[in-house]
């Protein structure tokens, strides 16, 4: 799976990580729609966006152990969808011994995007909860621009977010 993109939920306040195939070309037929945390959406897209923050945050962290510890990321595995909620494995390999570790799709995307590794989602699960899109193909060149544009606004709304954010928000 290939991150097409966010979307940010108003009505909810939620951010939406948008995945599509691997490779898939525009106009994308179906996305798959994973709400998640605003912390996990600015993880995942400061990552894309090469971003580094001044101090390293909770993925970041993360991150830094593993290669410390010289453990890779083999894959990320979205394998089940039960009452509105997705769930996920980390396959980690250090020192030829895999590791499958229980993990929230929104941190394991956040992990294997600091190091390049792939994510997959069951065929099942895509049938189940993947969306028909009206995304237009866009001219070539343009949509990387328009990405990093929305990527940014997006960014830019989930800070807003943050720094507004009150307990009673959360009622």
């Amino acid at each position: 799976m290939d991150i097409a993109g966010f979307a940010f939920n108003p009505v909810s306040r939620e951010p939406v990580m948008l995945l599509k195939r691997a490779g898939e070309p525009d106009p994308v037929k179906r996305l798959v729609p994973i709400v998640m945390g605003t912390v996990e959406a600015h993880a995942i897209i400061s990552a894309l966006q090469g971003v580094e923050q001044p101090r390293p945050m909770t993925h970041d962290l993360a991150a830094t152990l593993m290669t410390t510890l010289q453990a890779i990321i083999e894959r990320v595995d979205i394998h089940s969808f039960h009452e509105g909620t997705y769930f996920a494995t980390l396959t980690l390999e250090q020192n030829g011994v895999s590791f499958v570790i229980d993990a929230r799709p929104s941190d394991a995307v956040a992990l294997a995007v600091r190091h390049s590794a792939p994510v997959f989602l069951d065929a099942a699960i895509f049938d189940e909860t993947s969306v028909e899109t009206s995304i237009v193909s866009q001219p070539t060149g343009s949509s990387i621009d328009a990405t990093t544009q929305q990527m940014a606004q997006i960014l830019n709304d989930i800070h807003d977010f943050a720094e507004n954010v009150q307990p009673g928000d959360f009622q």
